[in-house]
């Protein structure tokens, strides 16, 4: 409840209150003034009652009241002296003298209530009103009981007393007129203090509430309560202000030392991320280096040792070759010897087998080729180079994920390659990139065919297409995109995000795809963005400035 509604409430009770006490002393002073004239009517009837008792049984020595010419003259001055009638029954009601003589020898039947009938049997005195036709509203009547010497009750004396009630009362009205307008003002005064204190106490807090709520349920802290007075509503106005604007500023500096430790938390995280990066890139290159190296080694000596085993090799078959052209007929034991070799075959494979061999180390130095040119340790600058060389050394080093299986077909490449120039960049960490999405192809070709296995579906060929183009003149497109399951847009909008893999828990990290969007965003000043299709396949784009208008840090 409202402390407006509060104290307006209890001015009106204080104003009924007023009101309840101006009207019951209203009342009472009535009560006090038909008491009064009451008591005056009662004396003057008994005064009255005096009178005709002392005529009635002194002067005519009777035992019983009756009517008598004396008794009637003195109750017709009575009457004129006192401007009231008078009326003396006996105990049967039966008029015996009136102010009005058309009414004597007749029974008095006003009393309804039969008030003179109980006041001859007990003599106490009792009033009623005298209802007529003249006067529907009755007549103020006084009964007096009329006793002999010897107390015994004889009859009654009927008094009007309503001209003394209407006179105390005419006399009393303005008191009455004073007090009831003193009250009505106590009442007037009462609800317009209660109204004035409600509007300069109350509905100024009111307000001053009213702002508060709104700024704790709406947390806006630019609203300010209104100060219109200098009492203690207008210093507590000020104060909530004060206190609002303190609030506010609060949260201002909270807000931007959150957003300070936001930015930190997210410079900690790519400075981890770039740590991991450095690690795993660091790491791999000396695994392929060292790889390379060793393989490099013995497979040199091999490639560079078969040009002589092959001369050593036509040699001997050329002295072979002579023995056989000079010997014909060899004894039968070197015959048998040399059925059992079978000559001609081993003359002819042996060529072959070199051959192979010759192709396998040629092989074997492309394969170390490429892995040299995938790790680029000693390329960490920026520097122009052919992408389709990396994109092809990344194939070259995924080659064998992209052969046929028991379970699977072989995953086919698509090369569209356009004519692009040198592109200026860093190789090693740009071929990461190109690793990690063509594998993520891979991987989700292998489970796309996984799954249509176990649907029992036919599966469709796996495919993988690579295209390169030059767009607006200075910037070069590589576009990857496979024909597998696809990703909701849920899934979608969350692949670049750190530590976020779709890949069950030991297969990935979910470094991959975020690494490589800071690759090509922050180190080549590139853009990178995907599109997918659930159920047809996902497309990655990057583009990135064929020449880098500010070198930026490895």
């Amino acid at each position: 409840m409202k402390i407006s509604h509060k104290l307006v409430g209890s001015f009106i009770g204080i104003s009924l209150l007023t009101g309840v006490v101006g009207a019951v002393a209203v009342a009472q002073s009535q009560k006090i003034a038909e008491t009064l004239v009451l008591n005056n009517a009662e004396d003057v009837a008994e005064t009255f009652a005096y009178l005709v008792t002392d005529i009635a049984y002194n002067d005519q020595q009777l035992t019983s009241i009756q009517s008598s010419n004396k008794l009637q003259g003195a109750i017709m001055q009575l009457a004129r002296q006192q401007e009231r009638d008078v009326v003396v029954v006996n105990r049967q009601k039966l008029i015996l003298a009136d102010s009005i003589p058309e009414e004597i020898d007749t029974i008095f039947e006003h009393d309804h209530g039969n008030e003179i009938r109980q006041t001859i049997q007990d003599g106490q005195s009792r009033t009623f009103r005298k209802k007529s036709i003249e006067y529907p509203q009755g007549i103020r009547q006084l009964i007096i009981p009329l006793k002999t010497n010897q107390g015994k009750i004889d009859g009654a004396l009927i008094l009007e007393w309503s001209s003394l009630y209407n006179d105390a009362i005419a006399q009393t009205r303005p008191t009455l007129i004073v007090i009831s307008f003193t009250s009505l003002g106590g009442v007037v005064l009462a609800l317009f203090v209660g109204l004035r204190i409600a509007n300069s106490i109350a509905k100024p807090l009111q307000a001053v509430t009213s702002v508060a709520q709104q700024v704790t349920q709406a947390s806006n802290f630019d609203l300010q309560a209104t100060v219109t007075t200098t009492d203690e509503t207008g210093i507590l106005a000020t104060a909530l202000n004060d206190l609002i604007q303190r609030v506010k500023i609060m949260l201002n500096e909270k807000e931007q030392r959150s957003e300070e430790l936001q930015q930190t938390l997210n410079q900690l995280q790519t400075t981890q991320l770039q740590l991991v990066q450095t690690e795993k890139m660091s790491s791999l290159g000396q695994l392929v280096a060292g790889v390379a190296h060793e393989i490099n080694n013995p497979v040199n000596f091999i490639h560079g040792n078969i040009i002589h085993l092959d001369s050593y090799t036509q040699d001997l078959l050329k002295v072979v070759h002579a023995y056989q052209t000079h010997y014909p007929n060899p004894p039968q034991m070197l015959q048998d010897t040399l059925d059992d070799v079978d000559l001609d075959f081993l003359h002819e494979d042996l060529v072959k087998l070199l051959q192979s061999i010759k192709v396998g180390t040629d092989r074997i130095q492309q394969i170390v080729l490429s892995l040299r040119n995938f790790s680029r340790l000693d390329e960490s600058e920026c520097k122009a180079v052919d992408l389709h060389e990396g994109i092809d050394n990344t194939l070259l080093i995924l080659q064998h994920r992209l052969k046929a299986k028991p379970e699977s077909s072989a995953i086919e490449v698509v090369k569209e390659y356009g004519q692009l120039p040198l592109v200026e960049c860093y190789p090693g960490q740009l071929n990461q990139v190109f690793m990690n999405l063509i594998a993520n192809a891979i991987d989700v070709l292998e489970e796309s065919v996984q799954q249509r296995t176990k649907d029992e579906q036919p599966a469709q060929p796996g495919t993988i297409w690579i295209s390169t183009q030059v767009k607006a003149e200075d910037r070069a497109q590589i576009t990857i995109a496979d024909n597998g399951s696809g990703m909701s847009e849920t899934v979608r909008s969350r692949i670049f995000n750190p530590f976020f893999t779709t890949k069950p828990i030991g297969k990935g990290t979910g470094l991959g795809l975020s690494i490589s969007y800071q690759i090509v965003t922050e180190k080549h000043n590139g853009i990178m963005w995907c599109d997918s299709t659930v159920g047809e396949g996902t497309k990655f784009v990057i583009e990135i400035p064929i020449r880098q208008s500010e070198p930026t840090s490895a």
